[in-house]
This record gives C-alpha cells, structure tokens and sequence, in this order.
C-alpha cells in the first residue's frame, strides 16, 4: 500500500487552479453550438431556470443542449462554471456522444502543471509486484457470502452502467433477486416492472435503460430507494432516509440479497471529513449487515478531477489493461488512489471507439454495431426504440427511452447503433428534433 499512498499524496498536494486544456470539439457538437447562437430552437424559453430532458413531460434528449448553449452565462451563474460543465457532460452522454461528454467532464477540472505530472509519471513507472485480475470474476468471487453488495457510478459515464449491467447474471446465479438503484423514480407515478421516462430521470440514459430492462427480463425485482424529501433534506437525513429504505427490503424478506446501484460517495464505508455519514455506512449501522462496497468512479478515464486523472493516465500507461480489472498486491486487493472508502476499485481500461462511438457500447458482446443509413441530408439524429416498446406506447415514442442514438457519424456517413437481436423502429431527426421519417429494422 505504501507505494499507493506515496502517488496518491504527492499529487493530492500539487493541484493548481488552472483551468483544464481544450479539445476541439466534434463536427455535430459544433454543427449544435452553431445552431443555438444563431437560431432559436423549437421549444426554447428564455425564462427556463434548470437544464432538463423533460419539457412538458416528454423526453427531449437535445432541449437541455440547446438551453445550455444558447444561454451559457446564465447557467453558469445558475450552476457555477463547474456545474455547467458537470451538467453539459451528463447530458451529452444521455445523448449517446461519450467523447465529448469527457470533453465537458475534463473542463470543470483544475489542472497539472508538466513539473508535477511527470514525477507522477515517474512515480507510477516505479510501482512493483502488482498483479490484475478480471474484475468481473473477483467481484463474483467477493459477493459470495454477502447480502448486501453496493456498486456505484458516475452520471456522465454510462460505461459504469453497463459494467454493473455485466455482473447481474452471476449475481442471480449467487441468489440475488433485488436490484436496488438510487436512479429510479419513488414516487407514486413510478414505472418498476417496465423502462419508460417514469421509471428514473436518470433510468432515460440509454445504457441505463438496458440495464433495468435485462434486470426485469432476468427476474430482478427493482427497489427505487431515492429519499423523495431530498430536496429540503440535509446530506445526512438524506442518506439516512435510502439507508432505511433498502433495509425495509431485508425486513420484509428476510432471506433477500441485494446488489444496490448508487452514485458516486453514497457507497463510502467511512464517515466524511464533515462528519458525513454516507448512505452505505448508514445502512451498516441500522442492519448490522456489512455491505461489500466497489466503486468504479475513481479509476475511469478522466476520474472524478484532476489528480484523480493524471492518476489514471500514469497507471494506464505503465499497465496497458484491456479489460475490467481489480489490483492486487500480495493477493489481496488494493485501491489504486489509496482509498478506505471502499472494498474494491475496478479499473477500467481506456475506451476503444469505433466510428466516434465506445467499443464497450456491445455490452461484452451482447449488442452487435448496426450501421443507419440517413435517408436524407437533414438527418441529424439517430435513434432506436424496440419496437414492442413502440407498439404498446400508442406507436409513439415521446416517453419512451432508446436502445441506443447517436449524433455522430462515422467515416461513411453512416450513423452507428449498438442493438441486441431483435426488431426495432428507428427514428431519424433533424437539429430541431422533428422526425423526419422512421425505418423498422431487424437485427438478426
């Protein structure tokens, strides 16, 4: 662990305020920004006060985009520049463009300076007699005795999505049947037996929606936990309250194994510098039940800020990993940014896109590349709705959420989707998102 702890502190120590470098952004995203400065999009208030997916109660995976454009510094004094950033990289990955939603993570971080990322750089070269097995199987092998497992992930990476999505069938096979995610709407109007926008604001990024649907086609029972008071609730009550939900699950049924999906710290096993108790370390105290907590958020391309990503890099590049991964170190696991927060790290390896999209985006396999043709030059985006969801919501697709859709043309026009086997009814859309015309499809 020393040799962890010595790149985690150096670094931690030598952040400076500078505002990260730029990548140009893609030819869509430009061809957008371009779009909002000049024009007004359909549907667009100046008075709207929060970036959402959901005008007038139907999913509108651009609206939040053309808001966030076309009235920048009002965000921004709304969310802070950090928090326009934050905003705009979630809703870019809901939009299925994960490159540039890292582009708009990366900007609301301070910055290395060169001096500093080489010593790390240096200090990573020199870490010894680490060894890396496939995270999927060590999880399996970790959970085996345990009741309760947390997981969590990060709101602009839904490749944290689809790795949890890679656990669930080992998981049923150990005797887990709740599903537990802190994403999932609980209030009264929620939608657990079927995906739809009802059943979590955050349920509507694509990748998330596959998740929930090939729980319920395995048998999982989902557990929407989410404290509805949170909005005038403190961090603790907060916590406190989806601490007491999960376990009402383990009093009801006794016998139940739950795998539980949060975000980010909520799964922390250790009381904050605040005096924070985190919702995992909440649930340990009420149940008496240990959770075995894993985060993936740290060790994802870009991490969670700037350190955490020079981290990253360095590690990457002294260990070219090309699948999930967890470190060990005399055999026994180790966090690579030297955390006691949680159990185990999965490190993930960098993504590997083909034609603008994330190889990942196959769910292992799963979902084969599908490539769309646009029938017109209008076209701008792409998307695909199964169409049984179609056929049963009124042949409509307003409130339903997509396989799979893209903006981002590849190197022939083409528009890459990542579907399962199965039929499906593609939409294409213009830049103002009107339909332009539908296609069923077979995958096959």
């Amino acid at each position: 662990m020393g040799q962890f702890r010595k790149l985690f502190f150096f670094l931690a120590a030598a952040v400076f305020g500078l505002s990260a470098g730029a990548q140009e952004l893609s030819q869509p995203v430009q061809q957008l920004q371009d779009y909002c400065k000049r024009s007004i999009p359909t549907g667009y208030s100046p008075r709207l006060g929060i970036l959402t997916l959901t005008p007038k109660s139907n999913l509108h995976y651009l609206f939040p985009l053309y808001h966030a454009f076309k009235d920048e510094e009002k965000f921004k004094k709304i969310y802070s520049d950090k928090g326009y950033y934050d905003e705009l990289s979630q809703y870019f990955a809901f939009a299925g463009d994960y490159r540039t939603a890292l582009q708009y993570l990366v900007k609301s971080y301070d910055s290395i300076d060169d001096r500093t990322r080489r010593k790390v750089y240096r200090i990573a070269e020199g870490l010894k007699d680490i060894q890396h097995v496939n995270a999927r199987h060590y999880i399996n092998y970790a959970a085996k005795n345990r009741r309760v497992v947390m997981i969590n992930d990060a709101f602009a990476k839904p490749l944290h999505r689809a790795f949890t999505l890679s656990l669930l069938a080992d998981f049923y096979r150990e005797g887990f049947r709740y599903l537990a995610m802190e994403m999932l709407n609980n209030f009264s109007n929620h939608s657990l037996t079927r995906e739809s926008m009802h059943t979590g604001y955050y349920a509507s990024e694509p990748v998330a929606g596959e998740l929930i649907r090939s729980a319920l086609e395995m048998g999982f029972t989902l557990v929407s936990y989410e404290d509805t008071a949170a909005a005038v609730h403190t961090p603790n009550q907060r916590d406190s309250v989806q601490a007491a939900n999960i376990y009402e699950v383990l009093r009801r049924d006794t016998a139940a194994k739950i795998l539980v999906h949060a975000s980010f710290a909520h799964i922390s096993k250790r009381i904050g510098a605040d005096g924070h108790i985190p919702m995992a370390l909440a649930f340990w105290r009420l149940s008496g039940i240990e959770p075995l907590t894993i985060d993936q958020t740290d060790m994802t391309e870009e991490s969670n800020f700037a350190y955490g990503r020079v981290i990253y890099q360095a590690y990457t590049q002294k260990f070219p990993l090309t699948e999930p991964s967890i470190a060990l170190s005399n055999n026994s696991p180790v966090n690579v940014m030297d955390s006691s927060l949680y159990d185990l790290c999965v490190i993930h390896p960098p993504t590997v896109f083909q034609d603008g999209r994330p190889g990942w985006l196959s769910l292992g396999g799963k979902r084969q590349p599908t490539y769309i043709k646009p029938p017109a030059p209008a076209v701008f985006l792409v998307q695909a709705y199964y169409q049984n969801e179609i056929d049963n919501n009124d042949n409509t697709p307003w409130q339903l959420v997509p396989a799979d859709q893209t903006y981002t043309t590849g190197s022939k026009k083409t528009y890459l989707l990542y579907l399962k086997k199965g039929k499906y009814k593609i939409f294409f859309r213009d830049i103002n998102y009107h339909i332009l015309s539908t296609l069923p499809i077979e995958v096959n």
